[in-house]
């Protein structure tokens, strides 16, 4: 029941998303001028502190399947570091060739993608026998990886794009790497608050482990049908 009611909550959150990314993110890089690398970074800490499909269902899902916070930290670092690294290749490489195809074709696809993995790592850690043993929290994290690298194809990778070729022109293209790198870096940091704070706040209520981590694998299942749900009916009404 714990686990379906963090799922709900989360879906509630990134249905009801107030869209303030995009014109916070024209207002910052129109004030900050040469102070771009800031801006983005700003840009980035937007980003990870709004609800997203693409973050809050992986992360708070598994960051509380981890013992403390420090497993917390961490596992938000993994997904975030496979983000991050993906953001910075495709603006290095945007720097160089500026005739990108819209990646935004790609965000259905995606969430189908990660909503059939979450299905099934939810599957796995709820039907796989493990009991609640340190190795369900390390065993976490080359997944967590994977779906780091699958979400970054996402949406968000197109608001890198955006902001990467609105800037070339005003940087060096050597430099256009720094614009994935902010934009994750910031993204991570404010990942990190959201997902802390969830723990915290959960884990004083239950005051038993090994309940919240059941609940972290329910809500990740659940997510994973709301991601499929999502990208199928992108493909159906696909919104212009």
């Amino acid at each position: 029941m714990l686990g379906l009611i963090i799922a709900i909550a989360i879906i509630i959150a990134i249905m009801s998303m107030p869209e303030v990314l995009e014109p916070a993110a024209k207002f910052i890089i129109k004030s900050m001028g040469p102070y771009w690398v800031i801006a983005v970074f700003i840009i980035g800490v937007i980003h990870g502190l709004k609800p997203d499909e693409h973050t809050w269902p992986i992360t708070i899902s598994y960051g509380l399947m981890q013992r403390n916070i420090r497993g917390v930290i961490a596992a938000v670092t993994v997904f975030a570091g496979a983000l991050t690294l993906v953001w910075t290749l495709m603006s290095a490489l945007a720097g160089r060739l500026m005739g990108l195809l819209n990646t935004s074709l790609l965000d259905p696809y995606v969430d189908i993608i990660v909503g059939l993995t979450m299905i099934g790592v939810a599957a796995y850690l709820v039907f796989g026998n493990h009991g609640h043993t340190e190795e369900v929290k390390t065993a976490d994290y080359k997944v967590i990886w994977v779906h780091g690298l699958a979400a970054a194809f996402g949406g968000d990778f197109f608001i890198v794009l955006i902001l990467t070729i609105a800037l070339v022109p005003l940087i060096s293209p050597g430099l256009s790497f720094l614009v994935g790198l902010a934009f994750g870096v910031g993204s991570w940091i404010a990942q990190s608050v959201i997902v802390i704070a969830v723990y915290k706040g959960i884990v004083r209520s239950i005051k038993d482990w090994g309940t919240v981590a059941m609940a972290g694998r329910i809500a990740l299942g659940v997510l994973g049908l709301f991601m499929i749900t999502l990208g199928i009916v992108s493909l159906i009404l696909p919104i212009d």
